[in-house]
């Protein structure tokens, strides 16, 4: 026997126990990170705190009793205005998770997209060479990141989102474009799903254009690098066709387009919608943001080959999350891209081989196990009593002013709180709302009017809906509220901490 065959014996023989230990703490490490988010969630309930979620209700339930999809504003006072319902398959999602398992469907719905979301990151993160500990370590930056999500129909556009990326980045660095065949029936979903998947397209239309020059250049000097075997630029261009087209199926037509441009549109209403100001960097989640998107455009600059797709990406996605709160995620999920791209690049063959050396079973055993635990934590944390969840929901909205309203049978229409609308769709549905957070539907001439007047930047008589009012339900310690209480013609019928309701005096 030579001395290198004994030596590959040697290697062989003590990799057997280190595999034996290493498997099942990676299943361990998976099954911690898959199930963290949901186990939070478990205890904080914060899935009943979202503003957006109850409008997802409330349509969705609308679906369902009439068999329809709705094309106006229902359960508003400006029912004549059409509506494109950019999310109604997941409203409907969300309606029959209610209507099976009760409040607590919102809570599991949140917890599977942890999940769900939690997965497609990792997948994205240790790339081509799937690497375990990158992976894991990169997945949870990423999710610290989008952590704070609020359940609405965007978070399926978190989850899509990194499932696209993770599906050029496979056929970018393998050059198999057969993966990229999953786009289109994947868009399709996406554009019932959530409006934001003009996202996707994005970076699909990025990588064309990157492409495209690559092979345009490719005999210059300083060519543009495309990693792994060349994907065929015809192959390219029918995918994004194909994707593009496939967004049209949905029961708008391409009606949806407009919803989905205006949605990523800078409208003068802006300014009173917190989420979609710039980052303020006032919270450590901005400055990790900003570390992992340094790092990935470092990561860009230290390599010889110049990778154009991610540095499109990367820019493009920078520029719209540090201009919009609300899209942070989106540049965190390209960053996390780039550095899987970068790290594929880099690491040496033995590197590669020997992170990769996972036991093909660990990620399916620990998506299976986080599963688990997350069924059983959801068992035995979420309560089942209505009373108790819908204690905290009043946490948040105006449980008892509505019940007031109700029993009162006070009269309408009704003039609400913005941030309480959707909630009274659902909770409410027999006082259409004056407005609720179907902001592209309502337009900016009726935003501005309503905002102004609760700000105070015109008088109360200027608003014609306010006018027009003969309940009014409002914050506890607005000012408005606190104005019309003392103002002749209104009368204060109702206070707590949180609610004040007033009636117009005839």
């Amino acid at each position: 026997m030579t001395s290198g065959t004994t030596a590959s014996a040697v290697a062989s023989t003590r990799s057997v126990p280190a595999a034996s230990w290493v498997a099942p703490l990676q299943v361990a490490t998976l099954v911690i990170l898959f199930a963290a988010a949901g186990i939070h969630e478990a205890g904080k309930l914060s899935a009943l705190a979202s503003s957006d979620i109850w409008r997802h209700l409330s349509v969705g339930t609308w679906i369902l009793t009439n068999h329809a999809i709705p094309h106006n504003l229902v359960m508003s006072q400006n029912a004549q205005l059409s509506w494109v319902d950019s999310s109604w398959l997941f409203d409907v999602k969300t309606a029959m998770a209610v209507k099976v398992f009760g409040l607590r469907g919102l809570v599991l719905l949140y917890m599977s997209f942890g999940l769900v979301i939690a997965v497609a990151i990792f997948l994205l993160a240790r790339g081509a060479r799937h690497g375990f500990w990158t992976g894991v370590l990169l997945t949870a930056i990423a999710l610290y990141l989008v952590a704070g999500a609020p359940l609405r129909s965007s978070i399926a556009s978190v989850l899509l989102f990194a499932v696209v990326l993770a599906v050029i980045n496979f056929a970018r660095g393998s050059g198999d474009a057969r993966v990229l065949y999953w786009l289109p029936p994947l868009f399709l979903l996406w554009a019932n799903l959530d409006i934001q998947f003009v996202y996707g397209l994005g970076a699909l239309l990025l990588l064309l254009i990157a492409d495209t020059i690559a092979r345009l250049t490719r005999e210059s000097a300083g060519t543009w690098f495309v990693s792994g075997g060349r994907i065929p630029l015809p192959t390219t261009v029918v995918i994004t066709a194909a994707s593009i087209l496939a967004t049209l199926f949905n029961p708008y037509g391409y009606r949806l387009w407009g919803a989905a441009l205006r949605s990523v549109s800078l409208f003068a209403a802006d300014p009173f919608f917190p989420e979609m100001h710039a980052l303020r960097f006032r919270q450590p989640q901005d400055y990790v943001l900003l570390l992992l998107v340094m790092t990935a455009f470092f990561a860009l600059g230290r390599r010889h080959a110049r990778d154009l797709f991610s540095l499109l990406l990367l820019s493009v996605c920078s520029v719209v999350s540090f201009h919009l709160q609300r899209d942070a995620w989106l540049v965190a999920l390209a960053a996390v891209a780039v550095l899987s791209q970068a790290l594929d690049a880099i690491d040496s063959d033995e590197a590669r081989n020997s992170d990769s050396a996972t036991a093909s079973w660990v990620l399916p055993a620990g998506i299976a196990a986080a599963f688990a635990v997350l069924m059983l934590v959801f068992a035995l944390r979420v309560p089942s009593a209505t009373d108790v969840l819908m204690a905290k929901v009043s946490e948040k909205f105006p449980v008892r002013a509505c019940e007031y309203v109700r029993q009162h049978e006070l009269p309408k229409p009704l003039f609400n709180n913005y941030d309480w609308g959707s909630f009274l769709t659902w909770y409410l549905p027999e006082y259409p709302v004056q407005i609720d957070s179907r902001t592209d539907a309502y337009g900016e001439e009726l935003l501005l009017g309503y905002f102004n007047v609760t700000t105070g930047q015109v008088p109360l008589a200027a608003d014609p809906a306010l006018s027009g009012s003969q309940t009014i339900l409002l914050e506890a310690d607005s000012e408005m509220g606190k104005a019309l209480s003392i103002l002749p013609g209104y009368k204060q019928v109702y206070l707590d901490d949180q609610a004040r309701v007033l009636v117009r005096e005839n």
